[in-house]
């Protein structure tokens, strides 16, 4: 049985791909054998704790930017590859 997956699509305001660098730091960090917990909002008192799973729902299969998948390197720069194709 081939594996279902799940399309989100996301607008966000701007072009800077900060929404894009982080979903792809965690699809990048969200392999199979690896999981770990996220944050958001630590410092308030909603603080929310996700459980991401690289073997279930946080396996991420790719990111597009703007319609074209990328990446990002270590420093969370995006890829060189992604800004010539947009050029």
């Amino acid at each position: 049985m081939a594996e279902e997956f799940a399309k989100i699509e996301i607008l966000v305001k701007g072009d800077e791909g900060q929404m894009a660098k982080m979903l792809e730091y965690i699809r990048s960090n969200s392999s199979i054998g690896h999981s770990f917990e996220i944050v958001v909002d630590p410092d308030s008192d909603g603080t929310r704790k996700f459980y991401a799973d690289g073997d279930g729902s946080f396996f991420i299969k790719h990111i597009k930017l703007n319609g074209r998948k990328f990446k990002v390197d270590k420093e969370g720069n995006v890829t060189e590859s992604y800004l010539r194709s947009i050029q």
